[in-house]
């Protein structure tokens, strides 16, 4: 074997040894998380998110705004009743309010620095800012 050869050899290994070190990485901020999975019934014209008050709380978000986001991405309106379920105008599968919940994880609660969930939300003037607890940082979401 060629000493080339080697060198690459070696480098493609410490390639995926990088990359399984940063999948368990990401896995423990996930399991740390703990939000439940939506549940959601169709009922008539309407879809029923039944758990939407315990996700947001479990998240550590105003529901109100969780609601704002989710019907943007969903394209359909949204109302939350007193009970803590959300009433979303339209049909919506399981499937769709899943990727909608893990957007809104994505972009309003986890760091983009460093992938924690300890995060919140912070209003200056105008801009919203997701601040991390963990490591400081702040950036400003859309």
């Amino acid at each position: 074997m060629n000493i080339k050869w080697a060198v690459v050899l070696s480098y493609i290994e410490l390639l995926n040894r990088i990359k399984d070190q940063t999948r368990k990485d990401t896995n423990v901020v996930t399991q740390r998380l703990n939000a439940p999975q939506p549940d959601a019934v169709i009922v008539g014209n309407r879809t029923v998110w039944k758990n939407f008050s315990v996700i947001a709380s479990a998240l550590r978000r105003d529901p109100r705004h969780m609601m704002i986001i989710a019907a943007k991405e969903l394209g359909a309106a949204m109302t939350i009743e007193n009970d803590g379920r959300a009433v979303i105008y339209g049909k919506k599968d399981s499937t769709s309010i899943k990727n909608v919940m893990n957007y809104y994880i994505k972009m309003y609660v986890t760091c983009p620095v460093c992938g924690s969930p300890d995060t919140k939300l912070i209003k200056e003037k105008k801009i919203l800012f997701l601040v991390c607890e963990a490591c400081g940082a702040r950036t400003p979401v859309v």
